[in-house]
């Protein structure tokens, strides 16, 4: 099933838990995520759930470097970029190539923090560096609600 990413409007994606999208498929690997999580939290370190990068401040989501999930299918058909998540039934429509998120999207390289990736957002765009923040910070959390992208772990 494609499914279409509503208007491509990135830079206003709200600030909010993020829809937690778990397929019957994905369940063992979301409680295998969840249990590794605990581990870090019982050692004291400071774990955010995926659905908690919604909400979290650009001060944090500005160091993370954003990574494709593996296995994750990335194609483009009829002028679009389609990715499809590992272990889903689903397909996403997720933005026109003719889009700015095409140059976001091909800095996601796990090795490009959040804002190293809206700096050259801004210099291939004349956008300020606030509009092009939001824009790569509402792109990629969209990544993260479709299955398609994860921060890198530390």
């Amino acid at each position: 099933m494609l499914e279409t990413i509503e208007n491509y409007d990135f830079e206003n994606f709200p600030r909010q838990l993020l829809p937690e999208m778990v397929s019957r498929r994905e369940l063992f690997s979301a409680i295998l995520t969840k249990m590794k999580a605990e581990s870090h939290k019982n050692r004291g370190q400071r774990v955010l759930s995926l659905s908690e990068l919604g909400q979290a401040p650009d001060e944090k989501l500005s160091s993370m470097i954003p990574l494709i999930t593996k296995n994750s299918t990335i194609s483009i058909k009829d002028g679009f970029v389609i990715g499809e998540p590992p272990r889903s039934d689903r397909t996403y429509k997720l933005f026109p190539l003719s889009s700015p998120a095409l140059t976001a999207f091909n800095l996601i390289n796990g090795s490009n923090s959040i804002d190293k990736i809206s700096l050259q957002l801004a210099h291939e765009t004349g956008w300020e560096q606030s509009q092009s923040f939001a824009y790569v910070r509402g792109l990629f959390l969209t990544l993260v609600v479709a299955g398609l992208c994860r921060p890198k772990d530390g």
